[in-house]
């Protein structure tokens, strides 16, 4: 991942951390704002908007996607956005994290299927970013 990319990623998570859409209109009406870095190996990665493993995909919205979207920002996915609908650009970032995630050898393949399921979900929450058996 290039630097510009890093930087951009950076950026989109602080916002989404601090409770700001990424064109810097304020905090939504959910307030939401919260995040836990992982402070050791194993330590989950979280958002803080959702912790379940239920089924995401197009269509979606609400608190479910608003998590996909803060933690693939926080993985390096930025295109994705911080408005909580699962559209063309989250399909589009979940499928790159997918395929990239199949390409570093984790244990555990994901289908590159743009739907967010308990792997996918696994995956996007681990500290080094591979889904857990």
């Amino acid at each position: 991942m290039s630097f510009r990319t890093q930087v951009a990623a950076s950026v989109t998570a602080a916002f989404i951390v601090a409770g700001l859409h990424v064109n810097g209109t304020g905090p939504d009406a959910t307030g939401w704002a919260s995040t836990t870095v992982p402070t050791a190996p194993n330590s989950p990665v979280s958002c803080g908007r959702y912790s379940g493993e239920a089924l995401t995909r197009r269509g979606d919205t609400g608190a479910r996607v608003r998590e996909v979207q803060c933690l693939l920002a926080l993985r390096g996915w930025v295109g994705a956005g911080t408005d909580a609908r699962y559209g063309n650009n989250v399909y589009l970032d979940v499928r790159a994290f997918q395929s990239w995630d199949n390409l570093r050898g984790c244990a555990i393949p994901l289908d590159p299927d743009g739907i967010v399921g308990p792997r996918t979900w696994s995956a996007l929450r681990s500290a080094d970013g591979c889904p857990t058996p």
